[in-house]
């Protein structure tokens, strides 16, 4: 019902501006003639029944609609976010395109039933009421009413439809390609002004806004030709509808209440697609946003539960022929075989582009492998648990603009000061943190821009110590560090008593097995 109740309502408030015009129309003609009173008074009360409904079934409708809408828009977006959040290769691969579509597609898919759907539906039904009342004014008015009606309806938003899809699509393309090109250059504006390709940047990025602008403008000539069509049969009905009206009143001495009658239907029975029509011819890129979010919705409708949950702590780490690849059909990362037992240390090193970063996000669960990853003796990529028992840090680790409590507390939120302060002097960060102003509670700034590349880094090893987890998978986790501070650092995590799986190029200082990879 609540489905339900938007169409109704909507239609209901144009049938009222149908009943409210045409009402007052025979009550204006028939004033003119100065009948009794009585004879006006049903026609004055209709007035005020049409005039105050067609406001109330408006707000009504209003607030049902987008409220349903609003509903839908939540719900989507909350599916959204688990599949993106479930697939760490959709959130780190083309993110121009991926926020086009989180941002403008989501809002255009919902937009489609709000501004498409439903005036459509209002349209129908207004139009039908409109031409069942020229019939009963005049029958022979069905000769025009119904085959325009047709053609508003059906054949028009058909040719809309194949027209403005097709160039809808071009600038769908472009515009995403616009958005990669964009978030591309605002990531690394200072690289490209410091290297002297800054101005090649922004002449891609114009180049895409004048296609883009010419795509707009062939849209707009289409969507023209369209309107002008539209307006040309509303005029050809009022014109034919009129000389019917004066016809019949000539020839069949038609009262002239229904002659106004007559000719003011042409003017309100269309009213409900003078508002539907403005976003029809839009309609182009709702629908391909629909499909759009729809493609990305498909590879996982719903999270997946995985099966097993580990208990107690993890007392082996099994790799046998594994591999990991962004795009499957180009891999690049020769399979690895390891065995870890709790407690112990692997070091894993390798010239740059051999795949050791690729292996600690798949070791973290954040990118799907081959071969086999076994914790426990259970498949890593069917652990439900991962994260209670598996974490570390990744080349690409997010600083929050927030407080420094908030970015280490993601790590353990029962976390206290004393607690934070702790895994904090384990990266000999402590005292920075004293000669802060506000302490933990100090705002860091956006990517942790207030601090230093060692500082931060040492701020997201200070986030996974802080973990409970027993297992420690730490990409470069003294990179930007000098020499003597990071021999510092490693006796620090070394004793902690944790198993650790460190990537890193250069030495380890703890006894540690090794693994050497090879491209």
């Amino acid at each position: 019902m609540k489905r339900i109740a938007p169409y109704f309502l909507s239609s209901s408030a144009y049938i009222a501006g149908a009943g409210l015009t045409i009402t007052s129309a025979w009550l204006i003609t028939m004033a003119s003639f100065q009948p009794p009173i009585l004879t006006l008074s049903v026609s004055i009360v209709m007035v005020r029944f049409f005039g105050i409904s067609r406001s109330v079934a408006r707000y009504a409708e209003r607030i049902s609609s987008h409220k349903q809408v609003f509903d839908q828009l939540t719900r989507l977006r909350v599916r959204l976010f688990k599949k993106i959040a479930s697939s760490p290769r959709t959130l780190m691969y083309d993110k121009g395109t991926m926020v086009k579509r989180v941002v403008d597609d989501v809002e255009r898919a919902q937009e489609f039933e709000l501004r498409i759907t439903l005036p459509h539906v209002a349209s129908i039904i207004t139009v039908l009421f409109g031409a069942l009342v020229g019939f009963w004014i005049q029958p022979q008015s069905l000769i025009i009413t119904v085959p325009v009606s047709f053609t508003i309806l059906s054949v028009i938003p058909a040719f809309v439809k194949k027209g403005c899809e097709e160039i809808s699509r071009g600038i769908e393309s472009a515009e995403s390609e616009y958005a990669s090109l964009v978030a591309q250059a605002s990531h690394g504006v200072v690289e490209a002004q410091l290297y002297g390709y800054l101005n090649q940047r922004l002449e891609q990025t114009q180049a895409k806004e004048q296609e883009l602008l010419s795509q707009e403008r062939s849209l707009l000539k289409l969507t023209r030709r369209f309107q002008f069509l539209f307006v040309l049969l509303i005029g050809l009905t009022l014109v034919v509808l009129t000389w019917m009206a004066q016809h019949f009143s000539q020839t069949e001495k038609m009262p002239a209440v229904q002659v106004s009658m007559l000719i003011f239907l042409a003017l309100v029975m269309f009213e409900a697609v003078t508002a539907w029509y403005p976003n029809l011819f839009g309609a182009g890129k709702l629908i391909l946003a629909k499909k759009e979010i729809a493609l990305l919705e498909a590879g996982a409708n719903e999270v997946r539960q995985l099966p097993i949950e580990i208990s107690g702590v993890v007392k082996s780490i099994r790799v046998n022929n594994m591999s990991v690849a962004w795009n499957l059909e180009d891999p690049f990362m020769t399979p690895v075989s390891f065995d870890i037992q709790s407690g112990q240390c692997l070091v894993i090193s390798g010239r740059s582009g051999s795949g050791k970063s690729t292996l600690a996000m798949a070791l973290l669960g954040l990118l799907d492998y081959e071969g086999s990853i076994e914790i426990n003796g259970h498949e890593l990529r069917l652990i439900s648990n991962l994260s209670d028992h598996v974490v570390g840090t990744i080349q690409m680790s997010h600083i929050f603009n927030t407080t420094i409590r908030e970015n280490l507390k993601i790590a353990k939120p029962e976390a206290t000061d004393l607690e934070l302060m702790g895994a904090l002097a384990s990266v000999e960060l402590d005292s920075l943190i004293d000669q802060m102003p506000e302490g933990l509670d100090t705002i860091i700034g956006q990517y942790g821009r207030a601090l230093s590349g060692g500082e931060v880094k040492r701020i997201t090893l200070a986030r996974a110590i802080l973990s409970p987890a027993e297992v420690l998978v730490l990409d470069e986790p003294t990179e930007h560090l000098d020499e003597a501070l990071s021999f510092r650092i490693q006796n620090q995590i070394s004793g902690l008593g944790r198993t650790l799986i460190v990537i890193t190029h250069s030495q380890w200082v703890a006894q540690a097995q090794t693994l050497e990879m090879v491209r």
